[in-house]
């Protein structure tokens, strides 16, 4: 049996195009570069809500991601142009082949 290695890295942002762009947000990156998912949460943790996506292996493979947080920028991104924030779903999104990759600041949490 293969033993397959995971990978959990957490990121902090401001999601400033949003109205709650002054609060702190995290998202959390588990799995592989092949086969990614993607939590987005505020980091004061007022908001039960959670965004979550799974990222369709297909499109990790079209995308080619070298890094964890360009994983993580496309979730922003995606998440920001659906309006995600305001009315976040109760299912898991499937991440689209064209989400916008998020240029804002991106920065390693701190646990």
């Amino acid at each position: 049996m293969e033993l397959v290695t995971l990978d959990a890295v957490e990121f902090t942002f401001f999601p400033v195009a949003l109205e709650t762009g002054k609060v702190a947000h995290r998202a959390m990156f588990i799995g592989t570069l092949a086969l990614p998912v993607v939590v987005i949460y505020r980091a004061d943790g007022k908001r039960s809500a959670r965004i979550a996506f799974d990222v369709p292996r297909d499109v990790a493979k079209a995308k080619h991601y070298a890094d964890h947080a360009d994983v993580v920028r496309d979730a922003i991104g995606q998440a920001i142009r659906d309006n995600l924030f305001d009315n976040p779903p109760e299912a898991t999104n499937a991440l689209a082949n064209d989400a916008p990759r998020w240029p804002g600041n991106l920065q390693l949490a701190r646990t």
